[in-house]
């Protein structure tokens, strides 16, 4: 009985150990998921930025009374150092790509949750078996030998 006593409270440390490590593994993944909420909330300012000079553009082009060749070809270069921008930026692959990211941490987050729940499952009957065991020794010696 002491054996098994022995081995369920190994057994205990080594699963407490095990939910130890799953939460600094937890952690660090969404570490990692507030890094690309951060990137994607850069993504997201950089084409509010190019929308607002593309509208300042439409504003613009919006208020011309005469046709001003010189101030449009301003407009159509502007336009296109927009377009550049934003072509240069690539901003819909690293949007998706930060999304993908997003996802696999919290698939990994969930799978680590439900890990860790599995191991407090498992601490928990471990500390239920060694409660259940009585305190002490119990093989007495025989009185009769042979």
């Amino acid at each position: 009985m002491m054996d098994q006593l022995r081995g369920a409270e190994e057994e205990l440390a080594k699963k407490k150990a095990e939910a130890d490590s799953d939460m600094t593994t937890a952690a660090m993944a969404s570490d990692s998921a507030k890094e690309a909420e951060d990137n994607a909330r850069k993504a997201k300012s950089a084409v509010k930025t190019v929308l607002s000079t593309i509208t300042a553009l439409l504003d613009q082009l919006g208020n011309i009374d005469k046709v001003d060749l010189s101030k449009l070809n301003q407009i159509d270069e502007s336009l296109k150092r927009a377009k550049g921008k934003m072509a240069d930026s690539d901003l819909d692959r690293k949007l998706a790509e930060l999304n993908d990211v997003a996802r696999t941490q919290e698939d990994m987050i969930s799978s680590y949750d439900l890990q860790i729940l599995e191991i407090r499952a498992d601490i928990k009957n471990l500390e239920d078996i060694k409660n259940t065991l009585p305190d002490g020794c119990f093989n007495t010696p025989s009185l009769e030998k042979p």
